[in-house]
């Protein structure tokens, strides 16, 4: 499913692959960038800056193989990443050196190039998985999470709201795939599974990064 939520909240959000007539393989990129209001970026040419992809792999171990491939082409320092190819418990076609974590489930990943600034585990559940990086403006933490369609949705959003709870005040930017249809994130309707996500933005003031398409 190419749908994905991302949020950034300020100090934490989230976000959500919007158009359904995309390519599956649909890339979302983020910049972390020192002079804005807002920290993420998806347009500044800043060269202090952290780029950030999100993209769900549809289970493909060609497309998950090809992250090295676009990794090489533009800068990039963390993938976020759903629906990836696993085997044997570890995110496969990627280069060794490369970090990476994975949900208890395998369904949400987190890799990052070693030229990122020491990422530190902050832990992983049944769905999702998160680190934390150091950045010009501060700690900021990312998450990865994914929520089958054929799973309730609840237990993931209440993972998230945990984790933001343990957070605290410090930024986040969340890369989720919730399987959750919303006009907010570009839907003709909504559903239960986006309704469920609509409350969870509210409640915890996240900011939607997904632009309408």
């Amino acid at each position: 499913m190419d749908y994905a939520q991302h949020f950034y909240l300020q100090p934490t959000s989230i976000q959500s692959n919007s158009n359904k007539n995309q390519p599956s393989h649909k890339i979302q990129q983020f910049r972390l960038q020192k002079n804005s209001n807002l920290p993420w970026s998806t347009s500044s040419t800043t060269t202090t800056a952290i780029d950030i992809i999100q993209i769900n792999l549809t289970k493909s171990k060609v497309a998950t193989a090809h992250l090295a491939k676009l990794a090489s082409e533009i800068n990039i320092n963390h993938f976020l990443v759903q629906e990836l190819y696993v085997k044997e418990g570890k995110i496969a076609g990627v280069p060794r050196k490369w970090y990476q974590w994975l949900s208890s489930n395998n369904k949400a990943g987190i890799i990052s190039l070693p030229s990122t600034n020491n990422p530190i585990f902050i832990c992983s559940t049944t769905n999702l998985t998160a680190i934390k990086i150091q950045t010009i403006t501060g700690p900021v933490n990312l998450i990865s999470a994914y929520s089958s369609p054929y799973v309730e949705l609840q237990d993931t959003a209440q993972d998230l709201a945990n984790l933001l709870t343990k957070i605290g005040p410090e930024q986040a930017l969340i890369e989720a795939d919730m399987n959750a249809p919303s006009t907010l994130w570009g839907y003709a309707n909504n559903s239960p599974r986006g309704n469920i996500m609509e409350d969870l933005i509210s409640g915890l003031n996240l900011h939607l990064l997904n632009e309408k398409n």
